[in-house]
């Protein structure tokens, strides 16, 4: 990992120096220089937003490669990194996987400042410090998440296969001190994902910004995160409390939250990563303009024709285009967590959330989803087999292209069912460079080492 965290330094610098009181450039990343006050400090947390928007990361790939490895999006453009993910077989030399690993640690890196310096800022006008701070845990939890997804045995809580914790920022530019780090096991990080989640919902408690992992965000992710983990109960709790307390409320329809003339925020945003003409994503470029991520035509067939969500596609010959992200400016915000994932995590926690699983018990939350949809409710399921799959139709039609499906069915071990995967693949492999540099760094099982 030792050329990562080279590159981390002049990252933090680069979003740090662009908004402190001295004009000159600085030289090197002295933290108590950069973060010198509460303006300072605010400017570096932008920077981890800013590194969030990144092109392989919420810019656009860590969208929309989900879906490509799924069943939900082909690719038909021409670049080798995708046609690896359509293909289903994706190699340690991937170009995505290898800039995915070190943009996502470089937010990490950043929050890791912001958390080591934050408390120690001496500005009494530093009014905003808890939530400057709670936000940098926040987003530390949703990155290492976003790593445990992509590159760890995040199904199996017993795997030594989790993501190596890097938790104190890089020295500055002193490389002899750049941490070598080992692979800690999931249930490690899924324990100091959860411990950054429940620090950031105390510090953030009344911030309700949904530009900003503020605190009902904190919330949601924690339902999200127990749910992957299988804490049933907990992640019923989270979700339940973010549907009956929290400010969101579902739009009434599909075209309210996708369509033609829809920017920013809607209801249903909790958290949304913010785009705009001037700061712009690339995901209509990439799935309008350059026509390279379409729709599967198995996806499109698997809406009932009276499904209000089956009509977000336009056909042009056999090629179908997504309507989610319509404007040509790039100016689509994220919904990196909304109000309808709520649902269905809660309905999926009250299933399993009893000794002997309940099939029915989710059935009318399954429900709201399909309503606002236009589709009438389930009949009561006769097993438990019969709600997994209408659990997991009702995410890949609710969720397609928003980078949901594929951790779905890694989720219940239907990899090879549904796609003709192999199990090692459920997981990503090293990146080959990490690898090359590290020590103590370990691939994934099955996967080449150099």
């Amino acid at each position: 990992m030792k050329r990562i965290y080279i590159s981390l330094i002049l990252l933090v610098f680069v979003f740090a120096s662009c908004d402190v009181l001295d004009p000159e450039p600085q030289t090197s990343l002295d933290a108590e220089t950069v973060l010198s006050n509460g303006a300072a400090a605010e400017a570096v947390l932008l920077g981890a937003y800013s590194r969030m928007q990144v092109g392989s990361y919420y810019g656009v790939e860590y969208v929309l490669n989900p879906g490509l490895i799924a069943d939900n999006t082909i690719f038909q453009g021409f670049f080798d990194s995708q046609l690896e993910l359509d293909q289903r077989s994706v190699p340690y030399t991937n170009l995505w996987i290898s800039t995915a690993w070190v943009n996502i640690y470089r937010v990490i890196n950043i929050s890791n400042l912001l958390i080591t310096e934050v408390p120690n800022i001496d500005d009494d006008a530093f009014a905003t410090r808890d939530r400057v701070l709670g936000e940098a845990h926040a987003i530390r939890a949703l990155a290492y998440f976003d790593l445990l997804r992509v590159f760890g045995e995040h199904f199996d809580t017993s795997s030594p296969y989790g993501i190596p914790l890097l938790l104190e920022p890089v020295p500055d530019n002193d490389f002899n001190q750049i941490p070598d780090l080992a692979r800690s096991s999931v249930e490690a990080t899924y324990q100091q994902i959860l411990d950054d989640l429940g620090v950031a919902e105390t510090l953030l408690a009344g911030f309700a910004d949904r530009g900003k992992m503020n605190y009902w965000a904190t919330l949601a992710l924690s339902a999200r995160v127990h749910l992957y983990a299988r804490n049933y109960s907990e992640a019923f709790t989270y979700a339940n409390d973010v549907i009956e307390n929290g400010p969101m409320s579902l739009v009434a329809s599909i075209e309210e939250l996708y369509g033609p003339d829809v920017t920013g925020f809607v209801s249903e945003s909790i958290f949304d990563l913010e785009f705009n003409d001037q700061d712009q994503s690339s995901l209509n470029t990439f799935t309008r303009v350059r026509d390279e991520y379409n729709a599967d035509p198995d996806l499109v067939d698997a809406f009932h024709e009276d499904d209000a969500r089956g009509e977000l596609f336009d056909q042009f010959g056999v090629r179908f285009k997504t309507n989610k992200y319509l404007n040509s400016d790039n100016a689509n915000n994220v919904r990196v967590l909304r109000l309808a994932e709520m649902y269905l995590i809660r309905s999926e926690a009250a299933v399993y959330s009893t000794a002997t699983p309940d099939p029915n018990a989710g059935l009318a939350d399954l429900n709201v989803i399909r309503n606002r949809a236009g589709l009438g409710d389930l009949d009561p399921f006769n097993s438990l087999d019969e709600y997994v799959d209408a659990l997991l139709l009702e995410r890949r039609l609710e969720f397609n292209f928003e980078g949901h499906r594929f951790f779905d069915l890694v989720r219940f071990d239907k990899i090879n069912e549904v796609l003709g995967m192999p199990d090692h693949r459920k997981v990503f492999p090293i990146p080959r460079n990490e690898l090359l540099v590290s020590e103590n760094l370990e691939q994934n099982p099955q996967y080449p080492t150099p």
